[in-house]
Parts: C-alpha cells; structure tokens; sequence
C-alpha cells in the first residue's frame, strides 16, 4: 500500500510540469485544468476535444471561474488574468507534442481510451506522463496496449474536480513506483490530497459511492427516494438521489455497477430502476420528510450493511488503507464520519 511517509518531505523524481494537455473538454476535464492552473499559473494548459464547441465551452469556463473568483475577493487581477492566460483549446491532436504531462478525461469507453492513447503515446516523449481520470476502467486494461507502461497509471479526481480536494492515485500494475510516488508529491504541493489504491473496478471510493446509491435504490418499494434520502442524512451531508440528480448519474451506476458485476460477482448488478428513471423526486439538502420508523430501520440498516461491507472489502483485499478510506469518505464522498470512525461510534454490537 501507499508510503506513509509524507509525500512533501520527500525530493520529487521530476520537476513540476511546464505543459500539460488535457483531452476531453466536457464536464471534469476543464474543471482540473482550472484546478492545475491555480495552483501552477505560469502551466501552459492545452484543451483537446473532437468537438469545436466543447473546446469554446471549456476556454471560457475559465473565464467565467475567474471572474468568479474575483468578485469574490479570493483572487487578485493579477491572479486571475495568470489562471486565463497560456490556455488554449482545439481539436487537433498534435498540439499536445511537447506535454510533460497528458490528462485523459473522455467518455467512460474502454476503446474509446484506448484509441486515445494510441495517439498520445505516438505524439509525446516517451517519459512523458500519462494518466487516465476514469472513475472505474482498471489502468491495466486501459494502458495494456502501450509501449511504455511504466509513465502510465489513473488519476481519479472528483466533481467539482477545481474544488473537492481528493484525487485518487491508482498503483498500476506495469507503473513504476516512482510516477507514483512523484504524483502523490505533485498533488500535495497543489492542494490536492491523493489517496494512492490498488488497480481493481471502481477503485476505493466508488465501490462505496456506487454501492450506497445501489443499495438505496433498492430500497426504493419500501420508501421513497426523498424518505431515503432523510434516512441518509444522518450519514452524509447530501442524500444518494440528491447526488445522482446533481452528477446524472444513474447511467453511471448501471455502468460502474456493471463492471462490478462482471468482474466479482452477481451481487453487484446494478438496479433495474436505474433504467428507466433520469431524475429523482427529492428534497433540498438538510430538509427531511416524514419517514414511518419500521421503513427508517429497515432503510438505515441496508444503508449502513453495504457502508460497512464495502469498507471491510477494501480493507481485506487492500485496495486501500483504512485512514485514506475514511478520510476520502467526508472530504470526497460527504460523509460526515469515515466509516470506520462511524463503526466505532455505533459499537460493535
């Protein structure tokens, strides 16, 4: 598992990147080149998508962050006009020659990524970094058709990807040890806290975040989604539904949920429901409705089983250690306790 040693004592392998590219200008990708480029403003950032539009989009997001920002009063004029400037997007490939650092951020597509770094490895040097931000591939089925694996590895950042702080370092099988040790270093420097994992489906934090709000689904015939999301809030700032609504991500659950499906077992099949519904009837954060008990116990106790099996999963199986699950659990995830600090709390009995 991860170096508990801490990552900023330690002399990083590399400089800090000068040029980065991020492909896929649709929702998270801009949002971390916002991020990369406040904490590292002289970063010349390059923005690559299939679509003109997305790339347009994605520019003036910056834009619009900053100025943001700046009526606020957390940014000066000079900071502000530092985050817009050496930003650029476009459709062409070749403009990512050169990058000390390429960020994947595309649709969740297995051949899709794959194609895509096709293309990078033939563009960039070969120790160039490569990282892919999917939340559930495994790096090593997304990587296993480069020359050279040992750049290679998944960077899971999590929405708003310029804001919430966890980023997710995935220990890829052919990875060199070094790229990561020299990522977990990178992240800290620029106000990132990454919590390194073991290269399974979904990662740590997924397996707990897709797994609750599967569960919950579940228990849709016994309660509603906003009885669930009251009986929730006793674990976390936001209620499942609530979440779902706000990311879109009910395909997202039968997807992840899918491939968990496959890879470990029926018992992962994601909820029928998820098919057929695009939003949730829910009420606004920290407003609960009435919930009658025996349907609130029976809600609670399902929530809290999977909470608690996924965690000792990710715990047997060492895909990650327990303090990086707790704490990603309320800095990522919204819980207002880790699940572990939670066990505790509630006994064992």
């Amino acid at each position: 598992m991860s170096s508990p040693r801490n990552p900023l004592l330690q002399a990083p392998a590399r400089p800090l990147p000068k040029r980065i590219a991020l492909i896929g200008a649709g929702t998270i990708g801009p949002d971390i080149g916002y991020y990369l480029k406040s904490a590292l403003p002289e970063l010349d950032l390059v923005l690559v998508d299939v679509a003109q539009a997305a790339v347009d989009r994605a520019v003036a997001r910056f834009g619009e962050y900053a100025a943001k920002a700046r009526a606020r009063g957390k940014m000066s004029e000079a900071e502000a006009a530092a985050v817009t400037r050496g930003v650029r997007g476009t459709t062409d490939y070749a403009a990512i020659r050169g990058a000390d650092w390429v960020i994947e951020a595309a649709t969740e597509d297995l051949a899709l990524k794959q194609r895509i770094f096709a293309q990078v490895e033939a563009l960039v040097s070969a120790d160039a970094l490569i990282t892919s931000n999917t939340s559930s591939l495994p790096a090593a089925r997304i990587f296993s058709g480069l020359k050279h694996k040992a750049r290679a590895t998944v960077t899971h950042f999590f929405a708003p990807a310029w804001r919430n702080p966890v980023v997710e370092v995935v220990r890829a099988r052919d990875a060199d040890p070094a790229v990561v040790e020299y990522l977990r270093w990178l992240f800290c420097v620029t106000g990132k806290v990454p919590l390194v994992t073991e290269d399974v489906e979904c990662f740590m934090l997924d397996r707990v975040f897709d797994n609750w709000c599967n569960d919950a689904a579940l228990c849709l015939p016994r309660a509603s989604a906003a009885q669930i999301d009251s009986v929730a809030g006793e674990f976390v700032h936001a209620g499942p539904f609530f979440v779902l609504n706000l990311a879109n991500g009910n395909p997202i659950i039968t997807e992840t949920n899918t491939l968990q499906a496959e890879a470990e077992g029926a018992h992962y099949r994601p909820a029928p429901i998820f098919r057929s519904v695009a939003t949730w009837a829910t009420s606004p954060i920290g407003q609960r409705v009435p919930v009658p008990a025996e349907d609130a116990a029976a809600v609670r106790d399902r929530l809290l089983g999977v909470l608690f099996s996924q965690t000792v999963d990710i715990l047997d199986r060492k895909i990650g250690e327990a303090a990086d699950l707790d704490l990603g659990c309320r800095l990522a995830l919204g819980f207002r306790h880790g699940p572990l600090d939670l066990m505790r709390m509630l006994g064992a009995a």
